[in-house]
């Protein structure tokens, strides 16, 4: 299912800032203010695509489009109006879609021996502490089951469920928490995915949620790009890839939308990628696999502002559900899925690039429950 647009076709779309993501939004009726964008969107790809608009295959493609953007802002609707049960039904809809082509699904795990491999992706997890004392992995993994009512209501999480929350650096992870080393303590550690699939009976996936319009745009279009987005497993010039965007565009928008006020206990921008989550944890149930769980997670760039966005990529894994023993009141299969090195403490450091170079080249990794 391939919409056949032209490259320069493709970027005279989203090389409207309107379409820039992450949003910096009004706060005024969020169903309206989404009305608007995607009906802008939709208006500009049937002005791109007018020369080939009248094959019968390409209108069902654009028509598709449509179906994606109504069953968004019904689903939306459906929550807001207080049928969450009928904005996750609707949502479902949506997503049977999209992932009939996926904008990219990375398999992070293998059969094979990792003897002497060294894996690349290093991701952080950071925290502010109220006391200068040792603290052990546990408490840099998610929140343990024993304190949900602790689990704040989050970009990817609903209230009272836990879930891991990592970034590619330990500045992004600073910022997502908004740390100040003049007045708190913080703690940070890296963690790296356990791959070997025969180790941990584990089956690793994540979603690709983190391409922005900007992504596609000359150098000369961009802003503020920073090392830490680089997309080295994900081609951004084929055509499969900006076919597949052109559909997931409106899920990624309305997940990418800044929080008006972090203080409200509501927050209307998390509709959607809470709802994405939702989806994520019934597919981790619904996959039947003989031999492995299955960990499904979202890649996605950081909403926290518009700087943080450019900073590199977030990833998020929902925990299971399932509680591992009263020892560990923690998901086994996350516990099993990652190893991670013992906290460092940021305030220490000069700079915060020191103390993500010294993170790096500890190789003390560990499961939480080796401690």
């Amino acid at each position: 299912m391939i919409i056949d647009i032209s490259d320069s076709n493709f970027k005279r779309i989203f090389k409207d800032e309107d379409f820039y993501l992450p949003i910096r939004w009004t706060g005024n009726n969020f169903v309206e203010y989404l009305d608007r964008l995607l009906n802008k969107y939709r208006t500009k790809i049937e002005k791109e695509t007018v020369h080939f608009a009248s094959d019968y295959k390409e209108i069902k493609e654009l028509e598709l489009i449509s179906r994606i953007c109504n069953l968004l802002l019904k689903s939306i609707d459906n929550y807001l109006s207080g049928f969450p049960s009928k904005a996750y039904e609707t949502f479902s809809d949506l997503m049977h879609y999209l992932m009939e082509q996926p904008l990219r699904t990375y398999y992070k795990s293998t059969h094979g021996s990792l003897v002497g491999y060294t894996d690349k992706l290093n991701l952080f997890r950071a925290s502010c502490v109220k006391n200068n004392i040792r603290y052990d992995r546990k408490r840099l993994f998610h929140t343990p089951y024993n304190l949900r009512s602790k689990v704040a209501t989050c970009r990817y999480s609903i209230a009272g469920f836990p879930s891991l929350y990592l970034g590619t650096n330990l500045e992004l992870c600073c910022e997502e928490i908004k740390y100040n080393p003049h007045s708190e303590f913080g703690i940070a550690s890296r963690f790296q995915i356990e791959r070997n699939i025969l180790y941990n009976d584990t089956e690793i996936k994540v979603i690709e949620l983190a391409v922005k319009p900007q992504d596609f745009l000359p150098q000369e279009n961009r802003s503020n790009e920073r090392i830490g987005r680089k997309f080295d497993e994900l081609d951004l010039n084929s055509k499969e890839i900006k076919s597949a965007y052109l559909l997931w565009y409106p899920v990624i928008a309305a997940c990418s939308f800044i929080r008006i006020n972090k203080q409200d206990p509501f927050a209307v921008e998390y509709i959607v990628p809470q709802l994405l989550m939702q989806w994520v944890r019934e597919e981790m149930e619904d996959i039947q696999e003989e031999a492995y769980d299955q960990l499904i997670g979202v890649r996605y760039f950081s909403c926290a502002s518009e700087r943080a966005s450019d900073l590199g990529f977030n990833y998020v894994f929902p925990a299971s559900g399932k509680q591992h023993s009263e020892q560990f009141p923690f998901c086994p299969i996350l516990m099993g899925a990652f190893r991670m090195t013992k906290p460092y403490f940021i305030n220490e450091f000069e700079y915060i690039n020191t103390c993500e170079f010294l993170m790096i080249k500890d190789n003390d990794l560990k499961h939480i429950n080796d401690d």
